[in-house]
């Protein structure tokens, strides 16, 4: 019989899961991934697949005003950076980017 995972393997597992499926993975590439590196059946693996989804649906339900927020803050980062390289096209796109997503006209 095999042994049974700690929490954090499993968290770890779950967490590995999660990425392969932003990357587009099948479920018989992620089953294939535990059963080499794991060691566990597709059965184990299908637990697994089941939490990442459920991480994913928990992450995609960000509201609106959350998301915009985020990205208006990555695009003024993006303009500082561009600005202190003399990267005055990129920093003129993410500003204009700004404008458009806070709905001002230019």
């Amino acid at each position: 019989m095999a042994k049974k995972s700690t929490n954090t393997e499993v968290e770890e597992r779950v967490n590995t899961v999660y990425q392969l499926l932003l990357e587009s993975h099948s479920r018989f590439e992620i089953v294939q991934y535990g059963a080499q590196n794991w060691g566990v059946q597709a059965r184990q693996v299908d637990k697994y697949l089941a939490r990442a989804r459920q991480l994913i649906a928990e992450d995609s339900e960000i509201k609106r005003e959350e998301w915009l927020a985020s990205a208006v803050s990555r695009l003024v980062q993006y303009e500082k950076r561009a600005g202190r390289n003399d990267n005055l096209m990129v920093a003129m796109k993410a500003l204009e980017t700004q404008a458009k997503l806070l709905q001002f006209d230019i």
